[in-house]
C-alpha cells in the first residue's frame, strides 16, 4: 500500500480538501501509482472542528446547527453514504483507495486492516456490525464505502482523543422535533485510544499516547516498507505535486456547493410543540425542503376565532429557515390573533423556541 503525502502536511486544509483528495487519487491510481503492482494508496488527516454527515442525510436531523455556528464547528456532506460524524485535532482520519470494485470484498478487508492494526498495538479490537471498529466492546472507529467505476474509497474515524462533549452536542438535533425519510445516525458508545496508550503496560505502547507516534505507527502498519520517508523508517510514498493540488482543489468545489449542502432533495417535516398559558397548546409542522420552509401545518386545543391561520403562516413564513430570528422577523407585523384570540406573533415564536431552548 503507498501513502499519498501533501507538499506541506503541517497545513491544516478544509474536510472537504481531503475527499476531494480521495475522489482525485481514485481517478488517478494507475498514473500516481505507475510502475506498482497493487494498485492500493493510504493517507491520514486531521481537521479542525467539523461535522460531516452523509449523501443521504437531512442536515437538520442530524446536526445542532446553533451550536455549530456559535462555536465554530464547520458543516459538511459527503457524497458516500453512512451516518454524521464529528471530527476534530484528536480523530485521525483514515482514507482508503483501491482499484477493487468488489464492495463487500474491499469494505471488510479494510476494517479488519484497522482492527488488525490495533490488535498490533496491544488493543482488544474487533469489527462489528456494518462499518464499526471496536476497542473493549467501545466504538474507536466508523466507516463509510464510496464506489466509483473503476475503484473504490473507504474513509473512516479512529478516535485518538476527540473531545466527547462537543461531539455529543453537534450531532444532535437541537429544538425541533425531525420527521425524515433520510438516512438516521446510530449512534454507539465511543471511546478515545489516548487513555489505553497512557494506561498501557509496556513503555512501547505509552509511547503511542503521542498523537503524532501513533499516526507515523499507523503509515507503517498500513504502507509496508519500500523507500525512506521520515525519522529513518522504510514506507511505500508519494508525494503529490502543485498540480495534483490544483486538481484536488477544483473537486473541493464541488463539496462547497449550497445546494449540495443542503441537500435540496431532501424533504422533511420539523414539527415545534408549546402549551401557551391561556391560549393552548400549538403543534406546528413545518415542512421543509433544503433547510427552508415550504408549508405550515397547525394543529391544537387552542381556540380558533376564523379559518386561515395555516395559510397566514405559510405565506409569512415560505423561504425562511428553521429558527427564532429568521422566523420572528417574518412574523414581526402579522396579525396572529385574527385567528386565534389572545395569540400574537411575539407570543406564538417566544414560545415555540424560546421556552423550548431551557
Amino acid at each position: 500500500m503507498t501513502y499519498i503525502a501533501l507538499p506541506d502536511e503541517s497545513r491544516t486544509r478544509r474536510l472537504v480538501f481531503y475527499l476531494a483528495m480521495e475522489e482525485y487519487v481514485a481517478a488517478h491510481l494507475d498514473s500516481l501509482l505507475k510502475g506498482r503492482s497493487l494498485k492500493e494508496a493510504f493517507f491520514l488527516w486531521q481537521v479542525e472542528p467539523t461535522v460531516i454527515f452523509g449523501r443521504n442525510q437531512v442536515m437538520e436531523a442530524e446536526v445542532n446547527i446553533e451550536y455549530c455556528k456559535q462555536n465554530g464547528i464547520n458543516l459538511f456532506r459527503r457524497k458516500s453514504g453512512g451516518g454524521c460524524v464529528y471530527s476534530d485535532r484528536g480523530n485521525i482520519m483514515l482514507s482508503y483507495i483501491t482499484d477493487s470494485t468488489s464492495v463487500g470484498f474491499t469494505f471488510e478487508k479494510f476494517l479488519q486492516r484497522v482492527a488488525l492494526t490495533l490488535r498490533h498495538a496491544g488493543l482488544n479490537a474487533s469489527t462489528s456490525g456494518r462499518n464499526d471498529v471496536l476497542v473493549d466492546g467501545k466504538k474507536v472507529s466508523g466507516n463509510a464505502f464510496f464506489l466509483l467505476p473503476k475503484s473504490s474509497i473507504v474513509h473512516g474515524t479512529m478516535l485518538f482523543d476527540s473531545d466527547f462533549d462537543a461531539l455529543s452536542r453537534a450531532i444532535t438535533p437541537s429544538q425541533a422535533k425531525i420527521e425524515s425519510k433520510g438516512v438516521d445516525s446510530v449512534r454507539r458508545h465511543v471511546t478515545n485510544l489516548r487513555p489505553y496508550f497512557m494506561a498501557a503496560h509496556t513503555p512501547w505502547q505509552r509511547t503511542l499516547s503521542d498523537i503524532r507516534t501513533f499516526k507515523h505507527f499507523l503509515v507503517k502498519e498500513f504502507c509496508g516498507l519500500s523507500s525512506e520517508y521520515e525519522e529513518g523508517e522504510r514506507i511505500d510514498y508519494i508525494i503529490l505535486t502543485s498540480k495534483d493540488i490544483e486538481e484536488i482543489e477544483k473537486i473541493e468545489a464541488t463539496y462547497l456547493d449550497p445546494a449540495f449542502l443542503e441537500g435540496r432533495n431532501h424533504r422533511y417535516c420539523a414539527i415545534r410543540n408549546c402549551r401557551i398559558e391561556g391560549i393552548g397548546e400549538f403543534e406546528v409542522k413545518y415542512q421543509m425542503s433544503g433547510g427552508q420552509i415550504e408549508e405550515c401545518f397547525v394543529s391544537g386545543d387552542y381556540f380558533s376565532i376564523r379559518e386561515g391561520l395555516e395559510q397566514c403562516l405559510t405565506q409569512a413564513l415560505k423561504g425562511c429557515r428553521d429558527n427564532y430570528e429568521e422566523v420572528t422577523g417574518a412574523l414581526r407585523d402579522v396579525d396572529l390573533g385574527q385567528y386565534v384570540s389572545g395569540l400574537t406573533s411575539e407570543i406564538l415564536t417566544e414560545n415555540l423556541y424560546k421556552q423550548n431552548n431551557q
